[in-house]
């Protein structure tokens, strides 16, 4: 019998991610949008990323799908312990995959519907949002043999939209 593989839900990063997807959802939920937690359905373990199937391919969705007042809109939720400081753009920078950054746009393309980048900061407790198209006009592109490829948007171009001790009084 082969050893039991550790669970990734009992990784800490894991843990921290799943946190800020549903802080995220609950401040939305707060503000009146009604959410379908894409996390929800990730396979029978919870170990594959959720997709858009189309006929010859498929695209990671964000990580939230939400309603209000007939608009719909996308939210990709990180989790971040802080911004990172660039020395080459001396900013402060938040960044993701760039394959899920292309992958966030076609799904945009597809449905029509916007996608929008939510960050969790820890240490300052404050939720940053912009819409992925917005915030790709000021991005940064890196390719390094420890991170691959990645997309950085300027932390000054997202706005705050909640901070963490207002979370819980709906604002």
């Amino acid at each position: 019998m082969e050893p039991k593989q550790a669970s990734f839900k009992n990784d800490p990063k894991f843990n921290m991610g799943r946190t800020g997807e549903k802080t995220v959802a609950e401040i939305l939920q707060r503000r009146g949008w009604y959410i379908i937690p894409s996390y929800d359905y990730s396979g029978e373990d919870g170990d594959k990323a959720p997709k858009l199937h189309g006929a010859f391919n498929s695209y990671v969705i964000p990580d939230l799908d939400a309603s209000k007042e007939g608009c719909r809109i996308w939210v990709e939720v990180k989790t971040k312990t802080a911004a990172t400081y660039t020395r080459i753009t001396k900013r402060l920078e938040h960044g993701i995959p760039y394959r899920h950054f292309r992958s966030y746009k076609e799904v945009e393309q597809i449905t029509g519907c916007p996608v929008y980048l939510a960050v969790y900061e820890m240490e300052t407790g404050e939720v940053l949002a912009g819409r992925l198209a917005e915030l790709a006009k000021n991005a940064r592109y890196s390719d390094s043999a420890v991170m691959g490829k990645m997309i950085f948007f300027p932390r000054d171009v997202f706005k705050v939209v909640a901070r963490l001790d207002e979370k819980v009084a709906g604002s």
